[in-house]
């Protein structure tokens, strides 16, 4: 056994004091229950994090986004009450960290010091289901890389009950990939993990949007998977929960929102994950001759109310006498199965009832369609705006058992999501997390949940406003203008991802080995920014930047300022 400890004693920032704030309808935690803490005042053993930009040795790196990424996770948990107990950032993240018997140094440092741990950077996978996570230094005798087969990878045998991988292909299910073939060597008891089956967006908000859609009422699974569809809808978040039985690993992957001290079995595996069929509108290639700005009317949060969100939506939810709304106007208030949240950007979240899993037949496509139209109509989705049918998202999922026999149960289709634009001028709203209605319905037809984040518009106009430049969205740095000809955005977009590439290379790094465009993600729409809308051109690049390493990035320039 290599007999090398760490070296690096993390500061007392990565520990800090922190009030004890917990609120009890915004806590995760599992209430009364502690990690048994023994290293330091102020660590209350539920969360860390690592996140890494550089490349081995410490050297430059080519991401932009996991220090936000990771931040957004455990600065909520933070404001709950609860310190982290470490945030390694690039020169600080090493092997140790995830392997024994230093997993948990101190016991206070490590994947397996803490409940819930979270890791944004690069990921990787062979053929053979090995998931490799670079590191930012070597360690001991054991490089830069962290592997998922080593005999020194055993998580969850202390405490470590949750694992976020916000990384490419950590958590596969495709290709006669699967959560078992990958994990089961180094599972020690952890209740669920959570990753990707594809190359994911170097992008700040995997872990912030994961906690705004658990307020909401959403299960962890279900969080991770729309903190995912809000950034891009290419790609494919998944997710698995493990238990004695399949049902046991079932009710925990579908239903579990509060983090658990306790380990569990894993004799059974079962994973979740979404697949979205192409476009089912074609899209806007060429630029429109009447170029608007669109000023959308302002959220006025505060005015909504649970019971009149209630009524429109024909629930009989109880509403606990004298409950009010948060400062910024949200509120999610829950009633057995039934749930409604309004957020204060004015977006809507209704559960109506749990999919009936047990029916894995999935409808038709012109039926699932005829329900979720008929559901727009019904709760007025598209009175305020005009919304075009824009993609059919299935709800997956498959099991196995953790013996090694093989044996996969599934996948199943056990629910189908439809999804609606928000029109403007004509012209539909491409922002990933904006602009949309999303019906949920179950394979006997029922509609188990409503999302809308549809705007109404308050004028149209030919002249933007200097509030249109702000805030940039997540990019490379600011989007640059289109002029003079706008029809050449083709070539602006090259242009943009060229200067970023250059960028790589002025501060020390080297050009990726290729890059390619994201089949069908080039279009023209408006992408809303704060109370404005304005046209875009965009394309999704996916960058390939070796040792099995890719990430993917939005391009994006404006036609009109």
């Amino acid at each position: 056994m290599n007999t090398i400890k760490p070296t690096q004693v993390p500061p007392s920032s990565t520990a800090p004091e922190s009030e004890n704030t917990q609120s009890s309808s915004k806590n995760p935690v599992e209430s009364g229950v502690t990690g048994g803490v023994r290293g330091v005042v102020n660590a209350l053993n539920v969360h860390g994090a690592c996140s890494i930009e550089v490349g081995c040795g410490c050297s430059f790196g080519n991401l932009s986004y996991t220090h936000e990424d990771a931040t957004g996770f455990f600065t909520y948990l933070e404001k709950q009450g609860y310190p982290r107990n470490f945030w390694f950032a690039d020169c600080g993240v090493k092997p140790w960290i995830y392997y024994e018997p230093y997993d948990n140094w101190q016991d206070i440092y490590g994947i397996d010091a803490v409940l819930a741990f979270y890791h944004s950077g690069h990921g990787g996978m062979d053929g053979n289901g090995v998931f490799y996570l670079p590191m930012s230094a070597p360690w001991g005798n054991e490089g830069c890389t962290v592997v998922s087969n080593s005999d020194n990878m055993q998580l969850g045998n202390e405490r470590v009950r949750y694992i976020f991988w916000s990384t490419c292909l950590s958590v596969r299910v495709f290709d006669g990939q699967n959560p078992i073939k990958t994990w089961h060597k180094s599972n020690r008891g952890w209740r669920m993990m959570f990753g990707f089956e594809t190359v994911s967006w170097d992008n700040p908000n995997y872990g912030n949007n994961f906690w705004n859609h658990w307020n909401a009422g959403e299960s962890f699974s279900s969080a991770w998977l729309n903190a995912s569809w809000d950034i891009a809808h290419n790609q494919t978040p998944s997710v698995v929960a493990c238990g004695a039985t399949a049902e046991e690993a079932q009710n925990r992957l579908f239903n579990e929102r509060i983090f658990f001290w306790e380990s569990v079995s894993n004799a059974w595996y079962w994973w979740c994950w979404r697949a979205a069929s192409a476009s089912l509108r074609e899209p806007l290639l060429v630029v429109p001759q009447n170029l608007m700005v669109a000023r959308l009317k302002t959220v006025a949060a505060a005015q909504q109310s649970a019971h009149t969100l209630a009524n429109r939506f024909q629930m009989d939810i109880d509403i606990p006498t004298g409950f009010t709304a948060t400062a910024d106007g949200s509120f999610q208030v829950a009633s057995g199965e039934q749930s409604i949240a309004y957020g204060s950007d004015g977006s809507i979240n209704v559960q109506f009832a749990k999919a009936n899993r047990a029916n894995r037949t999935p409808l038709a496509e012109q039926r699932v369609t005829a329900l979720a139209q008929e559901a727009v109509w019904r709760y007025g989705l598209d009175e305020q705006v005009p919304v075009v049918l824009d993609q059919i998202v299935s709800s997956l999922e498959a099991g196995g058992a953790g013996d090694g026999s093989g044996q996969i149960e599934g996948p199943y289709t056990t629910a189908t999501i439809v999804q609606f634009r928000q029109l403007i001028n004509g012209i539909p709203v491409i922002t990933p997390d904006a602009g949309t209605v999303r019906i949920s319905i179950d394979n006997d037809g029922t509609v188990t949940n409503v999302h809308s984040s549809v705007r109404a518009i308050e004028q149209l106009s030919s002249r933007p406003t200097k509030s249109v430049n702000a805030p940039i969205p997540e990019g490379f740095s600011a989007i640059p203008t289109l002029s003079p000809e706008p029809n050449n955005y083709e070539q602006q977009l090259a242009a943009a991802f060229s200067k970023q590439a250059a960028s790589w290379v002025t501060k020390g790094g080297s050009l990726p080995l290729e890059f390619t465009t994201v089949p069908d993600s080039t279009e023209i729409g408006y992408d809303i920014r704060g109370d404005n809308a304005v046209l875009i051109a965009r394309k999704a690049v996916e960058v390939n930047f070796g040792g099995g390493y890719r990430k993917r990035y939005w391009v994006t320039v404006s036609l009109f300022e």
